[in-house]
């Protein structure tokens, strides 16, 4: 304030070597605002490029991040596919082991029955032999019926009463 007065009085009262000073004065103030104002103004326009190059960079990030979330969200949902594929493949197999398991179980019990069957029906091919030599005479009659090369042949069968004659041989202590 006491400056502004100063400067004042000097342009109202002041001398011609004042008024010279004074305006050399002026001058150099001047200059010296016009280059703190120039350089305030560099700072702003980099301060303004600085910013704008934060914000490419924000934006190039944030478009690097959306990116990377939808790729990530992408395989997600595929994994979570591919797991509910497996979990339905494995339910499948467990469930298919389990009718197997019981199909074999079925299948066992058959074979069983069927076993039984087929002794009862060779035991009642060899009823009533009572002698060693009826015992040979049952036992070619049915390799006559049953041997492979006749027409209603059946070799399965043949190894059953094969069996079936062995076992009888060895009741009458013959040899084969």
């Amino acid at each position: 304030m006491e400056e502004k007065r100063n400067i004042e009085e000097i342009i109202l009262n002041g001398t011609e070597d004042e008024l010279a000073e004074l305006r050399i004065w002026l001058f150099k103030e001047s200059v010296r605002l016009e280059n703190q104002e120039s350089a305030l103004s560099e700072q702003y326009e980099g301060l303004y490029r600085d910013e704008m190059a934060f914000k490419e960079r924000m934006d190039a990030a944030e478009k690097k991040l959306e990116t990377a979330t939808r790729k990530l969200n992408n395989e997600k949902a595929l994994f979570d596919q591919r797991l509910r594929i497996l979990n339905n493949g494995f339910d499948q197999l467990n469930s298919d082991k389990k009718k197997l398991e019981s199909e074999f179980i079925r299948l066992e019990r058959e074979k069983a029955y069927q076993r039984e069957d087929e002794y009862d029906a060779v035991d009642m091919l060899f009823r009533g032999v009572n002698s060693p030599l009826t015992l040979k005479k049952r036992y070619k009659d049915l390799m006559k019926m049953f041997h492979p090369d006749n027409v209603s042949g059946d070799s399965y069968m043949v190894q059953l009463i094969n069996e079936e004659y062995r076992v009888r041989c060895s009741h009458y202590d013959m040899s084969m």
